[in-house]
């Protein structure tokens, strides 16, 4: 990951820190919106493209994830897994066509071998499970875990050869 990424993704996780303390403080629902894109199995990709090759894959789908979104919005991957965190959130329905259009045109480059999930999460989420101190990448590991319970929304798009 390069120095920029790097610093992109401690941003990401710092401003998921401080909205989980928000939100801890304040119990009115803050507008919100968490999206998860998670490209399955990397093996397959490694396989495919050799791991350095599939890295810069990834990152690609990165930048294009990071023109296409609003300025407000803050991207980051985590290997396979991208976040997307959204003040105010758009029609759920427009973001999910959004988010798939450019994970669509994005893997074109052939990314689609592998199936990618895409998972929208209402922010807050049930955090029961977790206790009182979690921190931002312990919230994440638990979204990914419990995606099928806690997502408003989810897509599948299949594996393509």
């Amino acid at each position: 990951m390069s120095r920029e990424e790097n610093d992109a993704h401690e941003k990401f996780l710092f401003t998921l820190e401080w909205l989980l303390a928000v939100t801890r403080r304040y119990s009115g629902r803050l507008e919100f919106g968490l999206a998860h894109i998670d490209f399955e199995n990397p093996e397959v990709l490694g396989d495919a493209y050799g791991a350095k090759q599939a890295s810069h894959k990834l990152d690609e789908v990165l930048r294009s994830l990071r023109k296409a979104i609003r300025k407000t919005d803050l991207v980051a991957r985590d290997g396979t897994d991208f976040w997307i965190l959204l003040p105010h959130a758009p029609d759920e329905e427009k973001l999910v066509d959004r988010i798939r259009e450019i994970v669509e045109i994005a893997s074109q480059g052939g990314l689609q071998i592998v199936e990618r999930d895409l998972s929208i999460f209402p922010f807050p989420s049930d955090t029961s499970e977790l206790g009182a101190d979690f921190t931002a990448i312990e919230f994440l590991a638990h979204l990914k875990k419990n995606h099928s319970t806690l997502a408003s929304r989810e897509l599948s798009l299949p594996r393509r050869e």
